[in-house]
């Protein structure tokens, strides 16, 4: 039973902060050493600080990344620059996004509290796998800041879109956060104060399951921090505000939801015979090719890339293969009884069977490519890429040897997936636009709970 609630946000002061795009950023986890740097670099106020501090020759135990970035988290508040709410608040939220130069999107949902419920419970369903040394590492800076500094970002199901509803007639008149972003993104926030309201949304949420799309390492963090907090506050009320995480939960049944690729380029494959890959896949593949220029700008040809979207929007396993310098693309589509009866050798649950990255991760890379688990866990031998053209032109560049190019995971997969409590390969999904961190925080006070 998923249980929401609104909370008291600290956010950045506009009178202090006025321009958002120079302290909001991206996850953590997206977060690349030079963008870290540039972040560290654009405002002495920018979440950097807080998420993903970094490191010098210097740091101790009592002087790191963490202590850093909880010091900050106090004089951002004694200053000012950080404000919280006086009353708890739901926060609704519309982000104006481009996929791509023709098509706009509009995503809606809202930043909530929600009670922390263990994974067996069946309330809140993971899709991917986590890193121990990751979570230990989050739960380093969250045991020195006592905050969410973002949120985890999750899905429901409402297809009549009754909780957009509520939240979008109750909301405050003007939002509290209107910008856009250097991506071009428009973020607007409202926040909803009703109380009638926010009881009606509550009891709306409490039959619906809770999906993670992107954040499972915070949320599995938070799950970690919460046991120790109960662990040094004794008989403390179950209402606690480390009993609960925040959210920014958005409807699955909505037009505003995109999901990207995510493309694997490949290197130090040697010694590496593509033509003879091509020959063993045809045991469980239909291999068509596509005239290339080796030469070229890297641009996908247009028959070969609509074939492969169009298998994709066929709900088929499909996807395209190119290597350095080859004069042809391909496109593998599955065979379906071969691969389903592979897959159930190798024990690979049915609901698995018709996802795309399950298809390349176990049938390509792992059986016919004879790659192992600790080739492909090293971040050396294989890059993830979004967007198609610039894969592929990375790869014509040198950079790689060969590139698998695959359709987006449906939203409907992650929920069945999720529903049978079992776990995608990682990188199966990429939920786009991220959501940002620095638009709310969420602090936790020992001693404060969390209001109905």
């Amino acid at each position: 039973m998923a249980e929401i609630a609104p909370f008291r946000g600290l956010r950045y002061n506009p009178a202090i902060v006025p321009d958002f795009d120079a302290v909001v950023i991206p996850p953590y986890d997206v977060i690349s050493p030079a963008e870290q740097d540039h972040y560290h670099r654009l405002n002495p106020f920018n979440m950097v600080h807080l998420e993903l501090g970094q490191d010098t020759l210097q740091d101790s135990e009592q002087n790191n990344p963490h202590t850093r970035a909880a010091a900050y988290l106090h004089q951002w508040q004694e200053k000012q620059v950080l404000i919280r709410e006086s009353e708890p608040a739901v926060y609704y939220y519309a982000l104006d996004y481009a996929v791509s130069p023709q098509l706009r999107k509009t995503r809606y949902g809202f930043i909530c509290a929600l009670r922390l419920e263990d994974f067996r419970t069946g309330c809140v369903r993971p899709h991917e796998k986590t890193f121990q040394a990751v979570k230990d590492e989050r739960l380093q800076l969250m045991s020195a800041c006592h905050a969410n500094l973002s949120p985890v970002f999750a899905l429901y199901s409402d297809a009549s879109q009754v909780v957009d509803h509520y939240l979008q007639v109750a909301r405050e008149p003007e939002p509290i956060i209107d910008y856009q972003d250097s991506r071009g993104q428009k973020h607007r926030i409202w926040r909803v104060f009703d109380r009638r309201t926010l009881q009606q949304v509550r009891s709306l949420m409490r039959d619906k399951a809770i999906f993670i799309a992107d954040g499972h390492h915070r949320y599995e963090t938070a799950l970690m921090y919460r046991d120790l907090q109960r662990k040094l506050q004794g008989t403390a009320s179950n209402r606690a505000s480390y009993e609960f995480i925040m959210v920014y939960l958005s409807n699955m049944n909505q037009t505003g939801l995109t999901i990207l690729p995510t493309h694997r380029l490949l290197r130090h494959l040697a010694p590496w015979q593509p033509e003879k890959f091509l020959e063993m896949a045809q045991r469980f593949f239909h291999c068509e090719s596509y005239p290339a220029d080796p030469s070229g700008a890297g641009a996908a040809p247009g028959v070969w890339q609509e074939t492969l979207m169009a298998a994709g929007k066929a709900k088929e396993t499909g996807m395209g293969f190119y290597w350095q310098g080859a004069a042809q693309y391909h496109l593998l589509k599955t065979r379906r009884d071969v691969v389903d009866a592979f897959l159930s050798s190798q024990d690979v649950p049915a609901v698995l069977h018709s996802l795309d990255v399950v298809v390349l991760d176990r049938v390509i890379l792992q059986h016919l490519l004879g790659l192992s688990e600790q080739f492909l866990a090293n971040a050396d031998n294989i890059h993830f890429k979004h967007d198609l053209t610039d894969g592929l032109t990375q790869l014509q560049a040198g950079g790689y040897d060969a590139g698998f190019f695959i359709n987006p995971t449906r939203i409907e997969q992650v929920q069945e997936v999720a529903s049978a409590g079992l776990i995608m390969p990682h990188k199966s999904t990429y939920f786009y636009p991220k959501a940002f961190s620095g638009l709310v925080l969420n602090p936790l006070v020992p001693d404060e709970d969390i209001s109905l």
